[in-house]
């Protein structure tokens, strides 16, 4: 960094010259200028150091190590060479040896603002986070409009996992500096972390539009695009990258992962191949192999990849647990269900750990109350109840902890549970003294459903509300006049696969055309628009409870498909709430990303609902046959 406040006792002739050169950013000149003055005073401290300055400049950082070291050497100890000095010797990767002599320079200047930021930088670089996140305090402190000193702070927050504090630095830089462009970019990637998808990629559109080569934009608005299902714009993304830098293997790896959720499965084989032929320990690009090889049945060689990804990466979780659901999607349940306890090592808080001060429940028998909480969705929270009873036969009392929505429904279909809400902190009947032992849901599966055959046979484990499934079906029998009422959902609003499951309605105008079938709507979310279009279009008339909030009011939804003779429905919650109560229930699966493992390979039924049959894609985005095949059944239908 160039000392502009220096009073300088050489000739003006040479010296001044120079030194104005340099601060013009005439680096040639410059350069001729100091080597000219040294010439002539060997042992012009400032020249010297002033030429390490500038070798610093030009990426040089050993001859400006070297040459700072010999100014010193001349002067004595001084702030500003001891600043720069470190500052170079960061540069040159001596991390350590930089952090002796920026505090040096501290102890001489304690208010340097220079030495404090170049602290922080050299102790972020030896991942002493804390340290580095006080050194950029400090210098805030010293220059608050300083928008570089936010911007490293908010990394270091990043670093730290305190991504609010994060951003509230990233979104401070901005405001001082609005074209920051590196600001907005990393405002994206903790916008992404933090799963706000839309917000993340209009930051890195907005870096993109300062920095239009930064290459790691393009690569993580990329991948954003890819999650929020714009394919096309990801792939661009991933191509552009390329680009800019061929030798990156990140944007081939993210250019694979677009391909293959358009379909283009071969391509995106190739795509994994470039980005391992750049780096063969690249062990993103292997479990995404797996990935792309599941989707396409090949589970064998899907198992092999994620188990090599997992070798390449000891923390590499992802692979982990998409080697569990293959696991469990291929019925080895034993070693599937003890496999998923990994998902804890994910840090993804809407997975919904809890740290309940009771020991696990392992399947054991005897008096005492278990604790089980609800985690991940709600469609995920109806299927795992079904153990519930399992629990309640080895002789123990249950509190469940779950979504708020569910907690007349679940303690309507099993009496004696007692639900509550989550929330913080818990709700005091979790903390009830009988309480001996704590479980997840899907963590009773361990237990209770090591294979096939510890898979009960029944008839629906949950109970609607009576009295609304009869209101329900006086409505719908008047509507239908002694037509099949059928319930139907089409739409999936899960974050990143959602779209994968979902379809537009009027794809559905096959099935919705069938005689002497009165038609249901049970899709959560506003549909009015959809269902006037289906009705201006095809004139088919889909009928809408009002007052019913299919969101919401799950207990209301549940008694309304109760209420009806069949419930079609795309993979969601929709379709675990009609299973679960027993009714005939038909699911549309995806053949790709969508095809949940509890829906099993190549069978039309799961053992979790014995009601249930799946219409499968036979490839992936091949809607039109499954379509087709559920409009025969419906023709066919009793």
């Amino acid at each position: 960094m160039l000392d502009t406040k220096r009073e300088w006792d050489l000739p003006v002739s040479k010296f001044v010259s120079a030194y104005e050169a340099h601060k013009a950013g005439r680096l040639d000149e410059a350069e001729r200028g100091y080597r000219g003055v040294l010439k002539a005073e060997p042992r012009n401290a400032d020249a010297w150091h002033l030429s390490g300055v500038l070798a610093q400049q030009r990426g040089q950082a050993a001859t400006a190590v070297q040459n700072i070291e010999r100014a010193l050497s001349i002067s004595g100890p001084n702030a500003a060479y001891l600043s720069n000095l470190g500052v170079s010797l960061q540069a040159a990767g001596r991390s350590a040896e930089a952090v002796q002599k920026l505090e040096q320079a501290l102890a001489l200047d304690p208010r340097s603002y220079g030495a404090l930021f170049a602290l922080g930088n050299a102790l972020r670089s030896l991942d002493r986070l804390e340290d580095a996140a006080a050194r950029y305090t400090q210098a805030i402190a010293l220059q608050p409009a300083n928008a570089s000193a936010h911007n490293n702070l908010g990394n270091t927050m990043q670093a730290l996992g305190r991504l609010n504090e994060a951003a509230a630095s990233f979104q401070k830089a901005i405001a001082l500096q609005p074209n920051h462009g590196r600001a907005h970019y990393n405002l994206g990637v903790v916008l992404k972390d933090a799963g706000k998808l839309e917000r993340a990629a209009a930051c890195f559109q907005q870096a993109l539009a300062i920095m239009p080569d930064l290459v790691e934009a393009h690569i993580n608005f990329g991948a954003v695009l890819h999650d929020l299902g714009h394919l096309d714009e990801a792939i661009a993304h991933a191509r552009t990258a390329i680009a800019l830098n061929p030798k990156d293997p990140a944007p081939f790896n993210n250019l694979g992962a677009a391909l293959r959720d358009k379909g283009q499965f071969d391509e995106a084989m190739e795509s994994y191949a470039k980005a391992l032929a750049l780096r063969p320990t690249m062990a993103e690009a292997r479990h995404n192999e797996g990935v792309a090889l599941q989707i396409t049945g090949r589970d064998d060689e899907a198992l092999e990849r994620f188990q090599n990804a997992h070798g390449l990466k000891a923390d590499f979780v992802e692979a982990e647990l998409n080697a569990a659901l293959l696991m469990l999607m291929r019925g080895d349940f034993k070693a599937g269900w003890e496999a998923y306890e990994c998902r804890w090592r994910r840090n993804v808080p809407e997975l919904g750990l809890r740290d309940f001060p009771y020991p696990p429940w392992r399947g054991e028998g005897g008096e005492g109350a278990v604790l089980v909480w609800g985690e991940q969705g709600v469609g995920d929270k109806v299927l795992y109840a079904s153990m519930i009873p399992d629990v309640i036969a080895r002789g123990h009392k249950v509190v469940m902890e779950t979504d708020k929505r569910l907690i007349s429904l679940f303690e309507r279909s099993f009496p004696g549970v007692k639900a509550v809400a989550k929330q913080n902190p818990p709700d005091e009947a979790t903390q009830r003294s009988d309480i001996r032992w704590q479980s997840s849901l899907a963590s009773l599966g361990q237990w209770l459903r090591p294979d096939l055959t510890r898979f009960p046979a029944h008839n629906g484990y949950l109970a609607a509300d009576e009295q609304r499934r009869a209101s329900y079906r006086a409505q719908l029998e008047t509507l239908s006049n002694g037509r099949l009422i059928v319930g139907v959902s089409w739409i999936s609003r899960a974050a990143k696969i959602g779209l994968h499951k979902t379809l537009d309605l009027l794809q559905w105008a096959p099935i919705l055309q069938a005689r002497d079938v009165q038609f249901v709507d049970l899709q959560y979310g506003d549909t009015t628009a959809e269902r006037a279009a289906l009705e201006k279009e095809l004139g088919i008339s889909i009928a809408h409870i009002d007052g019913l909030d299919l969101r919401e009011d799950i207990d209301g939804v549940a008694a309304l498909a109760a209420a009806c003779d069949l419930v079609i429905s795309v993979s969601s919650t929709t379709a675990h709430l009609a299973a679960a109560l027993g009714r005939p229930t038909w699911i549309l699966i995806p053949a790709g990303a969508g095809n949940l493992w509890y829906w099993m390979r190549e069978t039309d039924h799961t053992p979790w609902y014995p009601s249930a049959t799946l219409f499968r894609q036979s490839k992936h985005g091949a809607w039109q046959d499954v379509i087709a095949r559920v409009t025969e059944s419906l023709r066919k239908h009793p």
